[in-house]
């Protein structure tokens, strides 16, 4: 009994981080997921790319990326999404959605100053912590 205890918690802490993704590896969020900011236009010239983490830790809760305090997206584990908004500076977050295995979670947020006719890329990683929204990094296509 005590093996299985023991291997239970050991699955249970890796299940609470997460593993580098590429954004050229990284599926596309399925449309259905995509919920706002999906037009390209004169006045949204910067482009936002998500790239989630992937691997089988984390991948049992259901995260949502957020635009100004509007939902944009459910990214899945291993997922890309980009959007398009107006440049200058604007406020993204992430959070888990009210679905899969978690939930509850406040939302974290950052800051981004988008500059015209540019795309910013950033990740979405977790550990023992949660989930976080920073800066994109490619890790040599880990």
């Amino acid at each position: 009994m005590k093996l299985f205890v023991g291997a239970l918690a050991v699955m249970l802490l890796a299940g609470c981080s997460t593993s580098p993704m590429s954004a050229r590896d990284a599926d596309p969020v399925p449309s259905d997921e995509l919920y706002a900011f999906q037009s390209k236009s004169a006045s949204t010239s910067s482009r936002i790319t998500v790239v989630r983490d992937g691997g089988f830790v984390g991948s049992g809760c259901d995260l949502v990326f957020y635009i100004e305090g509007r939902r944009a997206a459910k990214i899945g584990p291993g997922q890309r999404a980009s959007f398009y908004v107006e440049p200058g500076a604007v406020n993204l977050g992430t959070g888990l959605a009210e679905s899969g295995l978690c939930a509850g979670a406040a939302i974290r947020t950052i800051s981004a100053n988008l500059k015209p006719g540019v795309e910013s890329q950033f990740r979405i990683s977790g550990d023992m912590s949660g989930f976080f929204l920073a800066p994109y990094v490619d890790y040599g296509g880990r």
